[in-house]
């Protein structure tokens, strides 16, 4: 496509031709004025303006627009193909072989020896049995003070015991281990009840005094037969409790 470019107009011919004209004109009317004198007329100015053949000069037309860049699309980036996980070779399970069993070991006959017959050892009765009557502490400080022949036993004349429960293992005592010995002296009265309890010894002292004494006034003795002076001993054991000896 061509555009038309704009014509200019001969501006330097005009001029040309203005110039001239001036001139003739001029000499026609010094001719005129030289024959015939002639009213002078009024003066009239004649301003001539030259215009600079720029301001003449039609607008430029505006530049033509320059053609918009033309945009390419971006290419589309595909994505990588992801790679398939490596399949897992099968785990093979082998079977544990049996094991082979062992010889059997040939058995040796252990004769056997003949044991011997162990006789348990008599130990004292104590005179405070649940199933035997409580003997004073007088009858036994006269057996000991007796001669060295043995000496006949002495029927039983105490109280007997009809219930006698076994102390409570002190919680303080259990828990340091501790094991100890109370000997206690105390009265029957007719009801079979036990009164005037008396803390002769202890072992460690103030441990199982009062677990002691909360026992034995639940004692009961057979009624109608009361007694003084009589002594026991409170063994304290972990592994066995408390025992009346």
């Amino acid at each position: 496509m061509t555009l038309d470019t704009p014509r200019r107009f001969p501006w330097p011919t005009l001029l040309s031709v203005v110039l001239h004209g001036a001139v003739v004109a001029g000499l026609l009317y010094t001719s005129v004025n030289q024959t015939v004198q002639l009213p002078a007329p009024s003066q009239q100015a004649i301003s001539v303006s030259m215009v600079a053949p720029e301001a003449l000069e039609p607008p430029a037309p505006p530049p033509a627009a320059e053609p918009e860049p033309v945009v390419e699309p971006e290419p589309v980036v595909e994505p990588e193909p992801v790679p398939e996980p490596p399949k897992e070779a099968p785990v093979v399970i082998h079977k544990p072989k049996p094991k082979p069993k062992p010889k059997p070991k040939p058995v040796h006959k252990v004769e056997e020896k003949p044991k011997r017959e162990v006789k348990p050892e008599s130990r004292p009765a104590s005179p405070f049995d649940s199933d035997k009557p409580a003997r004073p502490a007088s009858s036994t400080s006269t057996a000991r003070s007796s001669n060295n022949s043995p000496a006949a036993p002495a029927a039983p004349s105490g109280p007997r015991a009809v219930s006698r429960n076994q102390p409570q293992y002190p919680s303080r005592a259990y828990a340091l281990r501790m094991e100890g010995q109370v000997r206690v002296k105390f009265d029957v009265d007719s009801s079979g009840r036990v009164d005037n309890i008396s803390i002769l010894s202890a072992k460690p002292a103030n441990m199982f005094d009062r677990e002691v004494k909360q026992a034995m006034r639940k004692w009961r003795y057979e009624p109608g037969k009361p007694g003084t002076g009589l002594i026991v001993n409170i063994v304290f054991r972990i592994n066995g409790g408390a025992s009346v000896q």
